[in-house]
């Protein structure tokens, strides 16, 4: 389960991106591994955020370089997360 603060000063976006680049760090979502789907990541988070905010999290994550999606496949790690993204 993802827990997200609604009342943090941190928009819940950026938040599930810290989460998700966390889990890619920790080994748990590997290189050359697909990311929860959209709808998957909803459930995580118990259904209380918008997918609108779980595409920014991953846009996020793709302007990093950490991410890459595929057309009718997936969002895929591509990278570890350097030193200064962590």
């Amino acid at each position: 389960m993802i827990e997200l603060d609604r009342d943090a000063m941190t928009p819940m976006y950026v938040q599930l991106a810290n989460v998700l680049r966390d889990r890619i760090r920790r080994g748990e979502i590997p290189v050359g591994r697909r990311l929860p789907s959209q709808s998957e990541l909803e459930v995580e988070t118990g259904g209380t955020i918008s997918r609108r905010t779980i595409k920014s999290a991953l846009e996020v994550l793709a302007d990093e370089g950490l991410v890459q999606g595929v057309q009718g496949k997936g969002v895929f790690v591509i990278a570890l997360p350097t030193p200064e993204q962590q």
